[in-house]
């Protein structure tokens, strides 16, 4: 079950894919929140730049292992306005973030 901060969040994901898409990308927009519910990072699909590594997720991924020590990605949640792919899956999983939304 979501709760009001939950739809808070993937409300946020929506505008961004919004925002992607009104940028000429694919619509993708994808935030980081900490365990007391702080957004850390928002990232939006940047591919139209020639490098398909560019999503959001990825983004996420990346910010997250370079910020964050072990315990507090664990307990991070990543809200997207899509499903992550293979490789956004893997980038996840690989830092050791928590739940997805």
């Amino acid at each position: 079950m979501i709760d009001e901060s939950d739809q808070r969040h993937l409300e946020r994901c929506v505008q961004l894919a919004t925002d992607a898409l009104e940028a000429g990308d694919e619509p993708f927009g994808s935030i980081l929140v900490s365990a007391d519910g702080e957004t850390l990072f928002e990232a939006i699909n940047e591919v139209g730049g020639e490098d398909a590594t560019q999503h959001p997720e990825f983004a996420i991924a990346r910010w997250a292992a370079e910020h964050m020590q072990p315990a507090e990605r664990a307990a991070a949640t990543v809200y997207t306005s899509g499903e992550h792919c293979p490789m956004c899956s893997a980038a996840h999983g690989w830092v050791g973030l928590g739940r997805i939304d």
